[in-house]
């Protein structure tokens, strides 16, 4: 059944033989670590190809072949270890709390041969590392996420943020702290997400 999810992964999205290689290092790797360390439910995955690895797969089209990611609360590696795998001559940070998650995350790395590293601490104690974009999937509210990201984005890097149906709601309570420009890209992968963008961050948190 996972094999025809990658098929039809594949059959959607233009891979090369490189990055399929190592996503499919990454996948193996969470296949072998996901029932002892709670990292994906099993409903999700018979589907972690077409929904998953294909969600964060649309985001590389806004991320140059060269930059640096830090992505937020990073648990079972999505996105921060499908970037790391698309764009070896970049770098992903991922941040996160969570030690067996964080355990996980750097066999990924070491299985798939990522430019990427691992910080296990809490987002709002992080030392901000310089970055391109800042990342983040199924973490936070909108208006909680721009507090954690702020560091980063006032620094002028860019948020790139997986939003559900709520996302709007999510944003117009986000403007009422923040000031910021932003854009919202439909989801390729079905229903009514988003990719938003946020950039130009200002404000102060509340």
């Amino acid at each position: 059944m996972v094999n025809d999810d990658r098929a039809a992964f594949l059959a959607a999205n233009d891979v090369s033989r490189e990055t399929l290689d190592r996503l499919d290092r990454v996948i193996d790797t969470l296949d072998d670590w996901r029932t002892r360390s709670n990292l994906i439910g099993p409903r999700e995955w018979p589907v972690i190809w077409t929904r998953h690895v294909a969600d964060c797969f649309q985001i590389l089209d806004l991320i140059p072949e060269d930059a640096k990611v830090v992505d937020l609360g990073s648990g079972a590696g999505f996105p921060g270890l499908i970037i790391g795998a698309a764009r070896p001559a970049g770098h992903v940070t991922m941040i996160e709390s969570v030690g067996k998650k964080c355990a996980f995350l750097r066999a990924a790395i070491e299985a798939a041969g990522l430019n990427a590293t691992v910080r296990q601490e809490r987002v709002e104690s992080v030392e901000p590392m310089p970055a391109d974009f800042v990342t983040a999937r199924a973490f936070a509210p909108l208006p909680k996420l721009l507090d954690y990201a702020a560091p980063w984005l006032k620094r002028g890097a860019s948020g790139l943020f997986f939003k559900g149906e709520r996302w709007k709601e999510e944003l117009t309570d986000a403007s009422q702290t923040w000031n910021f420009a932003h854009e919202a890209i439909p989801s390729r992968v079905g229903g009514s997400g988003t990719i938003l963008i946020i950039r130009e961050l200002r404000g102060d948190r509340s």
